[in-house]
């Protein structure tokens, strides 16, 4: 929050918010003003309850849309002063330029975007077990790929940080506690994702954009 200089002068869109809790918590510590995104009604309905009681709700909405139409969802008129993609976008890697071309109307030049997101490392053979793992069908960008997409979409890198380290800890976490939960890999597959970022097949990255200027 604090290097992405978030007050309560901000406006932030949270794409893929799920249940809202990372949204409401900037709400709190900032006072911004916010909009929560997910195309899971139940997830915005939980989302929306957190708000109301944590005490945020009048300062922004969570609506249920698809992160691909955010025109259709947002409207035209609306800016943002920072946006947030946490965790989300493999599901579309297969359609990130139009992503990333659609946000861009939703932008200042000053506007900082946020994004937490895998790459791979490799062949994209090496990984379509994970992608089973996600549930997506999207074949997973290789880094380099998802660096010039950036590029071509109109945004320039400002930042940018292998957090796979971070990233597999995190993993690794969950895989010791969902094995105290259910035993058979065949249901609990969260050791695929641990062991390719153990192998840095997938990558675990950080990214901050701003618009290009060019």
């Amino acid at each position: 929050i604090s290097y992405m200089k978030i007050d309560k002068d901000s406006r932030l869109l949270d794409i893929a918010c799920g249940r809202g809790k990372y949204t409401v918590e900037i709400a709190k510590r900032t006072g911004c003003k916010f909009v929560g995104l997910d195309i899971v009604e139940e997830f915005i309905s939980i989302a929306t309850d957190l708000a109301t009681k944590e005490g945020v709700s009048g300062q922004g909405v969570f609506r249920v849309g698809n992160m691909l139409d955010l025109a259709g969802v947002l409207g035209s008129e609306e800016r943002f002063t920072h946006v947030t993609a946490l965790g989300c976008l493999f599901y579309v890697h297969d359609k990130m330029e139009p992503f990333l071309t659609n946000l861009r109307p939703f932008c200042n030049p000053e506007t900082i975007t946020f994004i937490h997101d895998f790459s791979r490392n490799c062949q994209l053979g090496e990984v379509e077990v994970v992608m089973k793992h996600w549930r997506t069908s999207a074949p997973t960008l290789h880094t380099d790929d998802y660096k010039a997409i950036i590029a071509k979409s109109g945004f320039d890198i400002t930042y940018y940080r292998d957090d796979t380290e971070s990233g597999l800890k995190s993993c690794q976490w969950v895989v010791d506690v969902g094995a105290t939960l259910c035993s058979d890999p065949t249901v609990f597959t969260f050791w695929v994702l641990r062991d390719a970022l153990k192998e840095r097949r997938i990558l675990h990255n950080t990214f901050i954009l701003k618009l290009s200027v060019k």
